[in-house]
């Protein structure tokens, strides 16, 4: 049994402190609150009181609130363990209060050690019950040791040592802040959480929270959590071990169910499907798994635990295309962008992807099939109807259908293609697509040879064809890329990386022009203009102007005078839509950003 030293209570000790705690903090605390002094957290010294009451050197509760009575209790803990008796906890004395010798623990020093790591809600009350014993495996199953529900001395052992598993903090409805956004990101990753992160926990948290819940328990962890929709230690803790696996059961192509809309989403979220996830496993996202499989390096095989894991790994690697669809006039989403991808590969198209299948998609589409029929390739046929392209289709000139055909420029066919090409990788302007190839194409091929390690001779032979018409073909090595989306509503900021590459570095929410107002095409002298910007025909100001072309530029929402109190706050509140005369107006700190980074010849802008 243990001997615990009961301590007589000195009201006059406990005057003197009180009143020396009174004095100096007149005098702004600088003495009573040194640097290494935790009087005032709440949950250090709630964990010290614990340990104080259990030893009978203090009386009450322990509130976290440092008084003359914690401060007493404090004193003479430290004069029987040889410590300085200052009074106050700091973190030697925290240290020697929570150690507890795994061979004299006892019931309730195992429980409060056990709430300390997140395993036990409530208080230490030194009975070991249901809810203990399934703590108490829970810690075992995490730590590596046989998860038996009793104190054995391999458990006290681990328990008490500084190499333990410790659980989050819960989260619950109506939390905010980064821990929230965390749990966010992971349920999204997991096919849990569909939309955006954004650090509220609200019902679609706890819906996904629960949704997971209800997986943990199919998995076995039924013991331990509820599907209650809080995020308790132990949610939290699966969501981000490194050790946890999402998998419950290989899938088979009819499978249904809450699975298979999980893989869905996240293949949806990958961008290896177009469509919307559902909860059947259809051929669609069968072709889907087999596109990831590929770009994972996985061979083909079920789809077990292996395939599982890597498709729900934070690394898992995007697609580079979705799995193709059959797509008509007027449809909008990935497959779309991917057809376009590849029209504007083989110089068919001459401006950069969307998502939306509309006229100038048609207009290449006939292109296609008229410069196919020329040269009497059977495929023509299925390009013959220019408002609907069918998967297979996509699928040829995904390989290459539009890739090299010959080194004739003098034909005014593929010369142009080639200048199509050369505008939009940007080293050549709209008005060089001619179909001549003439000096200025020439140099434009020299200049796109350099920046693709080949010899800058301005001829467009084989080799250089094969480049570029590939998805592989670096543009020209512009510092910074912006481009706008006007579909999305969004600008986009890539920056050059030391591979010849792009980097997505900014992501802007902006209005562009009303009616169509707003041009399309490629503008590689944009600069900035003025701080503030005044507007004569309409009137307004707008701060950090920056030049796109002609008259037409990004700058900030829109105010009355150069004064940012004057503010018209409609242009702010219409930032995702369209709303502008033609310009593309953005929050005061983005039109700052681009304002101070991308100055004169050193940025593209591309509107699509």
């Amino acid at each position: 049994m243990r001997t615990h030293i009961k301590y007589r209570f000195n009201p006059r000790r406990a005057l003197r402190l009180a009143a020396a705690a009174l004095a100096l903090s007149l005098c702004g605390g600088a003495l009573a609150e040194g640097p290494a002094y935790m009087d005032r957290q709440p949950d250090s010294l709630r964990a010290a009181q614990q340990r104080l009451i259990r030893l009978g050197l203090l009386n009450g509760s322990a509130d976290g609130a440092y008084g003359p009575k914690t401060a007493d209790a404090l004193s003479a803990f430290q004069g029987q363990n040889g410590i300085e008796a200052t009074g106050h906890l700091d973190p030697e004395t925290l240290a020697l209060l929570t150690r507890v010798d795994p061979n004299t623990a006892d019931a309730a020093d195992v429980q409060q050690r056990l709430i300390d790591l997140g395993y036990l809600t409530g208080r230490a009350d030194g009975v070991i019950g249901p809810r203990s014993i399934a703590a108490l495996r829970l810690f075992q199953r995490l730590n590596g040791l046989k998860a038996s529900g009793k104190a054995d001395s391999d458990t006290l052992n681990a328990l008490f040592s500084g190499e333990v598993i410790a659980l989050p903090a819960a989260l619950s409805g109506g939390s905010k802040g980064d821990e929230v956004m965390k749990l966010q990101q992971k349920l999204i990753q997991y096919g849990f959480m569909e939309g955006a992160a954004d650090g509220s926990y609200g019902k679609s948290t706890a819906r996904a929270v629960r949704a997971f819940q209800k997986h943990l328990i199919d998995q076995g962890y039924g013991e331990y959590i509820e599907e209650d929709g809080t995020a308790s230690p132990l949610t939290q803790y699966c969501l981000y071990s490194d050790r946890y696996s999402t998998f419950l059961r290989a899938l088979s192509p009819g499978d249904s169910g809450d699975e298979v809309l999980r893989v869905e989403r996240r293949l949806y979220q990958l961008g290896y499907m177009d469509m919307a996830a559902d909860d059947t496993f259809d051929d669609y996202a069968l072709e889907a798994l087999r596109l990831f499989r590929r770009r994972a390096g996985l061979a083909e095989g079920e789809v077990d635990r292996e395939l599982i894991d890597a498709l729900f790994d934070a690394q898992a690697p995007k697609a580079a295309y979705c799995a193709p669809r059959d797509i008509s006039l007027g449809d909008t989403g990935l497959a779309v962008r991917d057809l376009q991808k590849a029209l504007v590969s083989g110089g068919m198209l001459n401006r950069l992807p969307g998502e939306r299948y509309n006229a100038d998609v048609e207009s290449a589409i006939k292109g296609v099939y008229k410069y196919l029929s020329a040269e009497d390739d059977e495929r023509a046929e299925l390009f013959a109807d220019p408002t609907a392209v069918t998967a297979q289709a996509q699928q040829l000139l995904r390989e290459g259908l539009l890739g090299f055909r010959t080194e004739n420029t003098d034909n005014e066919t593929e010369a142009r293609r080639i200048q199509n090409r050369l505008y939009t990788l940007c080293y050549m302007p709209k008005s060089g697509i001619d179909g001549k190839f003439g000096r200025s194409t020439e140099d434009a091929i020299a200049e796109f040879q350099s920046a693709n390690g080949l010899v800058p001779t301005g001829c467009a032979d084989e080799a250089t064809q094969n480049i570029l018409f590939s998805v592989y073909a670096r543009p020209k090595p512009y510092p910074y890329r912006i481009e706008v989306s006007i579909d999305r509503q969004v600008v986009e900021v890539y920056q050059l990386d030391d591979q010849g590459g792009y980097t997505l570095v900014q992501s802007f929410t902006c209005s562009t022009g009303l009616h169509d107002s707003t041009p399309r095409g490629i503008f590689f002298d944009g600069h900035p203009v003025n701080r503030w910007h005044h507007f004569e025909k309409f009137n307004c100001w707008a701060q950090y102007s920056y030049l796109i072309t002609n008259d037409i530029m990004f700058h900030s929402v829109i105010y009355s005078s150069d004064n940012e109190k004057s503010l018209r706050s409609g242009s702010l509140y219409s930032l995702g839509n369209p709303a502008s005369h033609g310009c593309v107006r953005l929050k005061v700190e983005d039109a700052k950003w681009l304002f101070e980074n991308c100055k004169r010849g050193k940025a593209v802008i591309v509107i699509n």
